[in-house]
């Protein structure tokens, strides 16, 4: 019978740290970044020109596609700090991917021009339509902002969180449906959780009863977009801040838009959250002279300290300001 002597004990059961360390790290949540970019790309006009049908069929004005992509690719390409877009999403996604196109269908929907460039883009990255899911919360919702959920109408796959389930407190459709998963949101104020843009826009991928707790505990909003298995999958926030919703219309609670003109764009979703509070507090101010909005933003600081999903404080942001 042979044996293992006491310096080969030691050597085996350093190796097998060694190795158990290593997986640890490789299943580890990423950690907070030293720095973070965001950016903001603009255009002097977004509306395309009025015809006699437009007031009717655009209450605010029909956004022209080509500025919409325009706006995109310079923030993506920013955000990333890669040549070009067509580098960056390269770095993001790869043909392989299944990627998720996580949107907000809420009171202010995401302009569909935006959704078609983030489509198109991820589709001169190499990935088939039919590895293209939209998605978000609930049925309802995608209905009433004219998605079809049949699966019968040619085009990306449509789903809906509420419909596919849930497995462990996160949408199978995050679990088993994509690899990849961008996330586009509308900028506006919330009479909930104060702001909705990136971090809010995560409550998509949980359950009702996890979004309705979030909802009424906001300094915890984050823990959403903190689960572990989006948090992996996430790999770039847009924020639709062509038309703001800055305050509510008291007569019938419709949200009041203004023309910003642009789209907000960073890998980090706290740094793109913090630079869109900024924005929308100082319309707030401009028009109402407040020094906050209402209610107050509260989950951004827990978002970066206790969840650790990014950057809260502007000294370690870096913002890209690309056209007026």
């Amino acid at each position: 019978m042979q044996h293992v002597s006491s310096h080969a004990r030691r050597l085996i059961v350093c190796l097998w740290a060694c190795a158990v360390l290593m997986a640890v790290q490789a299943t580890a949540e990423p950690g907070v970044p030293e720095r973070s970019t965001v950016a903001i790309a603009r255009a002097e006009r977004i509306l395309a020109p009025e015809g006699p049908l437009t007031p009717y069929v655009y209450p605010e004005g029909k956004v022209e596609y080509r500025i919409a992509k325009r706006l995109l690719d310079e923030a993506v390409a920013a955000a990333v700090g890669a040549e070009d877009a067509e580098s960056a999403w390269r770095e993001l996604i790869n043909p392989n991917d299944r990627v998720g196109i996580q949107i907000d269908v809420g009171p202010l929907p995401v302009h569909d021009e935006v959704l078609e460039a983030v489509i198109l883009s991820v589709m001169a990255a190499g990935v088939p339509l039919r590895h293209i899911v939209i998605y978000a919360g609930e049925e309802a919702a995608l209905f009433r902002a004219g998605f079809d959920i049949s699966g019968r109408t040619p085009g990306a796959t449509v789903m809906a969180a509420d419909v596919e389930g849930y497995r462990r407190g996160t949408s199978r459709i995050v679990l088993d449906h994509t690899t990849k998963i961008i996330s586009v949101a509308r900028l506006r104020v919330d009479n909930r959780v104060g702001m909705h843009a990136a971090i809010a826009n995560c409550l998509s991928s949980v359950p009702n009863v996890d979004r309705e707790r979030l909802r009424r505990n906001p300094e915890m909003l984050a823990e959403a977009a903190a689960n572990a298995s989006l948090r992996r999958s996430a790999v770039l926030h847009v924020i639709d801040a062509l038309r703001p919703g800055w305050a509510y219309d008291g007569e019938d609670g419709s949200l009041q838009t203004w023309l910003y003109r642009g789209l907000i764009v960073s890998e980090d979703p706290v740094a793109a959250d913090t630079v869109a509070h900024a924005i929308l507090l100082e319309k707030v101010r401009e028009e109402t002279g407040a020094d906050q909005l209402e209610p107050p933003v509260l989950y951004l600081e827990p978002a970066a300290s206790e969840f650790r999903l990014g950057n809260a404080d502007p000294e370690r942001i870096d913002t890209i300001c690309i056209g007026p």
